[in-house]
């Protein structure tokens, strides 16, 4: 969570960016996800078996469901 909020804060004053800070910026949030994405695997590895990780919306799409 402090790293969620680090990066929260990291994103105040976004219009006065520098294109450094806005690299850091989207840094800090690829590894967020990374974070998030590591958080449901161990999430859904410790429920239920009939728990499953959501099918990726992106997925459906590109094979065209919906």
């Amino acid at each position: 969570m402090d790293y969620a909020v680090d990066t929260l804060n990291a994103m105040d004053g976004a219009p006065e960016h520098t294109a450094t800070q806005k690299e850091a910026v989207l840094e800090k949030i690829a590894t967020l996800k990374t974070y998030l994405d590591q958080l449901e695997i161990a999430y859904l590895d410790n429920t239920p078996t009939d728990a499953q990780r959501p099918v990726d919306p992106e997925y459906i799409a590109a094979a065209g469901h919906s």
